[in-house]
């Protein structure tokens, strides 16, 4: 089960009676409980979450998904203290709604590489410490194929190419104007 767009002012993160409600659904029907955070924020509202234990001490979450990208990599550190707690880390928005094919860094990045964007833009998410299973967003076999080709380059950042894993953190955006931007965005 997961909880959809946790925040501060939901309650979820406060309401004991929703704790032990989703700890009995935990017990009585053997369901792993998950969250999915957003915003400039999520990792503080994802350490909050780490922190809810239920009447028997045991965590109450099992998974969070959460977003994490090239161009927004604030919640890092908070999804490696979530993987090594035991969570299970799912990480969407891995292309930024489509934000890194645009983005003058990435590009850039791209061309000296000779990677595609999505093939850097999903390995740098997968050779991240926290090991993030990824919803790509693939829509086409072709986008399919192309994406698949991260895996191969995760590893590569992570033994050949650290150089080009230094350059990729730099495409990082502040927090605050990611989720700005994304705001902006038209929704179909």
């Amino acid at each position: 089960y997961q909880v959809h767009s946790a925040t501060f002012e939901s309650g979820i993160l406060t309401d004991d009676r929703i704790h032990e409600a989703l700890y009995e659904c935990k017990q009585s029907k053997g369901w792993s409980i998950g969250l999915s955070v957003s915003g400039p924020v999520q990792d503080e509202i994802l350490r909050e979450a780490m922190k809810i234990k239920t009447s028997d001490g045991s965590k109450l979450f099992d998974s969070v998904q959460c977003t994490y990208n090239i161009l927004e990599q604030k919640p890092g550190d908070a999804l490696l203290e979530a993987h090594n707690s035991g969570m299970d880390v799912i990480i969407k928005e891995g292309m930024a709604n489509g934000r890194v094919f645009v983005n003058e860094k990435v590009k850039e990045v791209s061309k000296s590489s000779g990677y595609s964007i999505d093939e850097l833009a999903l390995a740098f998410i997968l050779s991240q410490p926290f090991q993030g299973r990824v919803l790509s967003g693939a829509v086409t076999s072709e986008q399919l194929v192309s994406n698949m080709k991260a895996l191969e380059l995760s590893k590569k950042l992570l033994t050949d190419e650290k150089e080009l894993l230094d350059v990729m953190k730099g495409c990082c955006m502040e927090s605050e104007t990611y989720w700005k931007d994304r705001s902006a965005l038209a929704w179909n």
